[in-house]
């Protein structure tokens, strides 16, 4: 979807798919918790738009939903937004998706995706355009789709309660992710801790380097999937939400092939 976008408009839409692109419990929390992030996005340096992201975590389920859009500024030339929504089960220290649905609009151009999972796999997928896949793209085998989650669900990041505030316990995994058309492993590792402080949180975060490993539905010898695998300018921070043992995206920073996209939350509230 994102190659029909501006290049301009490219990591507005995609962050907003992908960031909250870019992560349960030990055991299940009691107490509902609702948590709403909001980022300012840059592109190039410039501010390009505002993200917003609702989650909500209650016994064993959780919601995450929210949207982007670009600013005054940016929609002179091309008005774009997009909105996602995924839902799931929490199993232990694991995200069970239930169902995915995206959106985007971007001038003319748009796009729809929704997803469905049935015993822990990718059951279903419809895709507006419809996904066509080019000669030498490595086929997506059924196995592929097995125990992956959606780019949405992956913002939300599980440790064992014996290990809140533990950054290597936070940033140290790899994510099996199926986006609707490819399929990947996001591979975090620690990097740093430091604090922060915006409305509704004041702590400890935790930055984690990012690397991209494509499986299938790609093309190897495309020149923007070599660039994403060498890519070793990708980080996300993570905060803790509230008193749980979730920690959910607070930043992050991804270098493309014409510059390098970034946001970071000016509110990252719990209630």
């Amino acid at each position: 979807m994102a190659n029909q976008l501006s290049p301009v408009m490219r990591p507005l839409c995609a962050m907003a798919l992908i960031a909250p692109f870019i992560f349960a419990p030990a055991t299940a929390q009691a107490k509902e918790i609702n948590l709403t992030s909001k980022f300012r996005i840059s592109y190039l340096g410039l501010n390009v738009g505002v993200m917003k992201s609702y989650t909500k975590i209650a016994g064993d389920r959780y919601t995450i939903s929210g949207g982007a859009r670009s600013n005054s500024v940016v929609s002179i030339f091309t008005n774009a937004k997009a909105q996602f929504s995924s839902s799931g089960e929490i199993n232990d220290t694991k995200l069970v998706p239930s169902s995915l649905s995206a959106s985007y609009k971007a001038g003319k151009k748009s796009g729809q995706l929704t997803m469905g999972y049935a015993n822990g796999k990718v059951a279903s997928v419809e895709s507006t355009p419809k996904i066509k896949y080019k000669p030498g793209t490595v086929p997506v085998k059924k196995t592929h789709l097995q125990n992956v989650i959606d780019p949405v669900s992956s913002g939300l990041f599980p440790v064992k309660s014996g290990d809140i505030g533990n950054g290597r316990a936070v940033c140290d995994r790899i994510l099996p992710v199926f986006d609707g058309r490819s399929r990947m492993n996001l591979v975090f590792s620690y990097k740093k801790s430091s604090t922060a402080r915006v409305k509704g949180f004041r702590g400890k975060v935790h930055t984690c380097s990012v690397r991209y490993q494509p499986v299938s539905g790609i093309r190897p010898a495309k020149k923007s999937v070599k660039f994403m695998k060498a890519n070793r300018d990708m980080e996300v921070t993570m905060a803790r939400v509230g008193k749980t043992n979730f920690y959910a995206l607070f930043a992050f920073r991804v270098r493309t092939e014409k510059g390098v996209a970034a946001g970071k939350a000016y509110e990252f509230k719990v209630k």
